[in-house]
């Protein structure tokens, strides 16, 4: 039985509700129809994702409003039930909807797991750690399981025999030729000698038997020829139109032949995107930037490697990838920024990221996955609608992204982060690829 994140509250006592399992049933009725709506904008999980996972989440919040307003449908009285807005029993129906949804939705439970990952490292949810970790877990591991399958590259390729039916038989009357001995007899009785009734020989072997032996041979020669010139023209096969199962025949072998190579292909695109994936990180060279990293101060290097690793992988990759990244941006030097430990402070980081010429690529894909930003969401917003303002204020940079401008952040860390945020925004937008989602 699939695990309930609302009663997992209640045991922690996050939430309580003095006992009544009326109230726990009007959560639940929530929760369901907060999935539903997550089912039909799965834009939105980031957003949900994000302020379920705030404890400090501000009550004006648009996502909270969404989530007050789907509870008071079930629950016309809650108003008078609690003395503020209950944002720890939204939060916790928010978490139940989000993990409804995602078990069904493949694309949900991407942008889940790494938003989740990214917000969790910037908000106080001890209390409810083991709740979130289990959350994120058994959702990753679904991902997991999908990602694996198609970044696998199996021992051996079966392929479906090739499938052609040869034409039936044409089925043909037929008769055996026949001489006609009475046509022949007479022919033949006529070259014996001049009692024939067919053009007889006016010889006979008694008064000229020289004369009569030759005209017997012309005779005899013509009736014994035309005989068998008449059967052999009726053995003469019908001609054969072989065009048609040909074509078919080589239609079917393009086929098979087509599958045969989509087969091989499909069973080493695993190993050729991690063969592909190491050269990268070898290489340390930018496809998009057409440059190296190694050239690049480092959180501009970080940056671009979330970009271009993101355009190589698909939605659909394991948890591994993300720590493949940070390994990959840790293999760059470490300059001095102005702080000794290689650390910048997320402030700069966002104001660089709407200014800087080195950006323009990420903003331009960001504008295309991300929403202007209202309400707690993505740096993706920040980042591709500036506005015409090169910097974001503390305290509006907080409300709308859930983490502290002070926070300082390594290239690894930014990096990261910028990764996870991208393959959110593409599990769930209908911008640059398709979303996709299990059957």
């Amino acid at each position: 039985m699939e695990e309930e994140f609302l009663l997992k509250f209640l045991e922690i006592g996050a939430i309580d509700l003095k006992g009544d399992d009326t109230k726990l049933d009007k959560l639940r009725s929530t929760a369901k129809d907060l999935a539903a709506i997550l089912r039909k904008s799965p834009s939105k999980t980031a957003s949900f994702t994000m302020v379920a996972a705030d404890p400090n989440i501000a009550a004006t919040d648009p996502t909270v409003e969404e989530a007050m307003a789907a509870l008071r449908k079930q629950w016309e009285t809650v108003a008078n039930a609690f003395a503020g807005r209950p944002v720890s029993i939204l939060r916790a129906t928010l978490l139940d909807a989000i993990v409804q949804a995602a078990r069904s939705d493949d694309a949900i439970a991407v942008a889940f797991v790494n938003t989740a990952r990214n917000a969790l490292t910037h908000t106080e949810t001890a209390d409810e750690a083991d709740i979130w970790r289990e959350a994120v877990s058994e959702i990753e591991t679904k991902v997991d399981a999908r990602a694996e399958a198609e970044w696998a590259t199996p021992e051996m390729i079966t392929v479906d025999p090739l499938q052609y039916t040869p034409p039936a038989l044409v089925s043909m009357d037929y008769e055996a030729p026949t001489v006609d001995q009475d046509e022949l007899l007479a022919k033949i009785h006529s070259a014996a000698g001049p009692w024939g009734p067919t053009d007889p020989n006016k010889y006979s072997p008694s008064n000229n038997q020289q004369a009569w032996s030759q005209q017997f041979a012309n005779k005899m020669s013509v009736a014994i020829a035309d005989a068998l010139d008449a059967m052999a023209e009726e053995l003469a096969p019908a001609p054969v139109d072989l065009s048609g199962p040909m074509s078919t025949l080589a239609k079917a072998v393009t086929t098979h032949i087509d599958k045969v190579l989509a087969s091989f292909s499909g069973a080493t695109a695993g190993l050729q995107r991690r063969t592909n994936l190491l050269w990268w990180k070898e290489a340390l060279y930018s496809p998009s930037a057409h440059a190296s990293y190694l050239d690049l101060p480092p959180f501009e290097a970080s940056a671009l490697m979330a970009l271009d690793l993101h355009e190589q992988v698909p939605t659909y990759s394991p948890a591994s990838v993300s720590a493949f990244l940070r390994e990959a941006i840790r293999c760059l030097p470490v300059e001095d920024e102005g702080a000794a430990s290689g650390e910048r402070d997320l402030a700069s980081l966002v104001r660089e990221a709407r200014t800087a010429t080195f950006m323009q690529p990420f903003r331009t894909l960001a504008a295309k996955y991300a929403p202007v930003p209202v309400g707690r969401g993505p740096l993706l917003s920040l980042i591709g609608h500036p506005q015409g303002s090169d910097a974001v204020e503390p305290t509006t940079l907080r409300a709308l992204c859930g983490v502290d401008a002070s926070t300082s952040m390594t290239p690894s860390d930014w990096g990261t982060y910028l990764f996870r945020e991208l393959q959110t925004a593409r599990a769930t937008s209908n911008g640059p690829t398709t979303r996709a989602k299990k059957k």
